[in-house]
């Protein structure tokens, strides 16, 4: 799990490229509602877009907490995001940085 406590994964059953745009909705709300239990330890934790998906024609999203320790925190920097507060709930998408290793060194 690169160094995360916990990842989630929803993924389609059938091998599908995309889904129609109420689908998706509904699987965002599901990881919502998911993640808000999984992720409860931490500030804030995130839903990926599949930038970097191995199985690039098969619909996804991964959501984890946002560990700057985790060994894929340049790769989470660089994906696009969206940004799920566990302290008052706002939820906000958040753009790649382009050099993530000096990002990380200010943080």
């Amino acid at each position: 799990m690169k160094g995360h406590k916990e990842r989630l994964m929803l993924f389609h059953k059938e091998h599908r490229k995309s889904l129609d745009e109420q689908s998706v909705g509904e699987a965002y709300l599901l990881l919502l509602r998911i993640g808000s239990r999984f992720f409860s330890y931490a500030r804030e934790w995130a839903i990926f877009e599949p930038v970097y998906a191995t199985v690039p024609d098969h619909w996804h999203r991964v959501a984890s907490d946002l560990d700057n320790k985790a060994q894929d925190y340049d790769q989470i920097l660089r994906t696009p995001r969206t940004i799920i507060s566990n302290d008052g709930g706002a939820i906000y998408r958040a753009d790649t940085v382009e050099k993530p290793a000096e990002a990380s060194k200010q943080a």
